[in-house]
């Protein structure tokens, strides 16, 4: 299994530049043909956030290539449970995907989250300060 960075995904999904679109392309349909591609959650947040700022794509746009990414033979996720549940708390809800990331690791973790982001207090389980 290959683990891939946020730029070799980002390229995967966003295919702004042909050389590194074809070279990153190519890369991610043989390894996950063969041994495998690994998205660790730091990276899926970070593509996130990359979609959303340097982008400027909307929110259905993302959880939409996200959920697809997510669903997408011989693609692994350091926890897929996790993973789904973020995407889901993503498209329902009005924080950023890292939030619901960070959420669901504290609920995980059986732990309260605080912050001080308006949007995420509202979920069950954080308390805003």
């Amino acid at each position: 299994m290959a683990a891939f960075d946020t730029n070799v995904l980002v390229r995967v999904l966003v295919g702004d530049d042909p050389a590194q679109t074809r070279r990153a392309e190519r890369a991610f349909a043989r390894h996950a043909r063969s041994d495998g591609v690994f998205v660790s959650l730091v990276v899926l947040a970070e593509i996130a956030w990359v979609l959303s700022v340097a982008y400027e794509w909307d929110r259905a746009t993302i959880h939409e290539r996200l959920s697809r990414l997510v669903r997408t033979r011989g693609v692994a996720f350091e926890d897929l449970e996790l993973v789904e549940s973020a995407l889901e708390g993503y498209r329902e809800g009005g924080s950023e995907f890292a939030d619901y990331l960070i959420l669901g690791k504290a609920r995980a973790g059986g732990v309260h989250l605080l912050t001080f982001d308006k949007r995420l207090g509202r979920e069950d389980g954080v308390t805003l300060l």
